[in-house]
């Protein structure tokens, strides 16, 4: 039910009127995103909060409009970012998303107005998006654009192949996200998948064998296993040293709570893991206003944007006042 209720509940989060930017992509490509800004705009106010969807799903996704809704009551400018061949995205799209494309999340925050973004952002992504949020956080190579000051990921895809397992074996999701995640690719305007690669999307009986047939040589990868042993989330937790929060549930239908098995937290300094006995997949809905998801998630960036805020202060004394001034 809390799963549900995540992916389907028709009541979504009542939000602001936002204003659609596009952000280009080095390949021609753009991203649809919708960008809010909260009632009471402090000339200095919180950083840039860019949350990102998971698979099959996009802008209206109902725990990216609550999260949205939390943050903008909180004070922080939203932008709900889409990616590459999802609905939003799918007329300047010549291809998909896929578990690879951090590189994509990275391109999109270097393209945002240096006005908006210029001192920093916190960014949060949900299953397929928070494994981009990961990846991109633990990558080795020099990021351009704003920095992140702190990162959330929701029910991420740790062990991608624990996961797709795990969704092939729901009798109630698993063929539901085949279907939809198929239809978007095939829906892509000029998507560069010749005949034989349209006949195995329309063949593939699931997720797994979709990603095997379809993705994995659709963009260059030799075999499944490379595919999933390049984009491992898990193996990027080590890397990252932006302040991340973790957030799992231990009864998620899709992410096992074993993909958190084997991980030595203890040479992950910068991730903040939380295991919540009863929370779905993107649910964690309670009695309170707000889910457990969005009360942790502001949580974490308000401290984080309170310590950043405290570290401009400490280098630069009375920068405060002239952000004021």
């Amino acid at each position: 039910m809390q799963t549900l209720r995540a992916l389907a509940w028709p009541l979504r989060a009542a939000l602001p009127p936002g204003h659609r930017l596009w952000l280009p992509l080095p390949d021609g490509d753009a991203l649809a995103a919708m960008l809010h800004f909260p009632e009471a705009r402090p000339q200095a106010g919180p950083p840039v909060a860019v949350l990102v969807h998971g698979m099959a799903g996009g802008e209206e996704d109902p725990p990216l409009r609550e999260a949205a809704a939390g943050l903008l009551r909180r004070g922080f400018p939203v932008l709900r970012l889409n990616l590459r061949g999802s609905p939003a995205s799918r007329e300047r799209s010549t291809s998909h998303y896929h578990l690879g494309r951090s590189a994509d999340l990275a391109d999109a925050l270097a393209a945002l107005p240096e006005a908006l973004a210029g001192p920093g952002l916190v960014l949060a992504g949900w299953g397929l998006g928070g494994a981009l949020v990961l990846n991109l956080l633990g990558s080795e190579a020099a990021r351009p654009g704003p920095p992140v000051l702190a990162a959330a990921a929701i029910c991420p895809p740790l062990q991608p192949d624990l996961a797709l397992l795990a969704v092939d074996a729901s009798p109630v999701f698993g063929r539901r996200l085949l279907a939809l995640y198929r239809r978007e690719v095939l829906a892509v305007p000029g998507a560069e998948l010749d005949e034989g690669l349209r006949q195995a999307a329309r063949r593939a009986h699931s997720l797994r064998e979709f990603e095997a047939t379809v993705t994995a040589p659709r963009f260059g990868y030799p075999s499944y296993e490379v595919f999933v042993e390049l984009n491992r989330p898990a193996a990027a937790l080590p890397r990252i040293r932006v302040p991340t929060l973790l957030l799992m549930a231990a009864d998620d239908p899709l992410v096992p709570a074993q993909s958190l098995d084997g991980i030595d937290w203890d040479g992950c300094p910068a991730v903040a893991p939380l295991l919540v006995q009863g929370g779905g997949h993107g649910g964690f809905y309670d009695r309170r206003r707000e889910s457990l998801a969005v009360r942790a998630i502001t949580a974490f960036f308000e401290g984080a944007a309170e310590r950043a805020g405290a570290l401009v202060q400490d280098v630069v004394p009375g920068a405060a006042g002239l952000a004021a001034d």
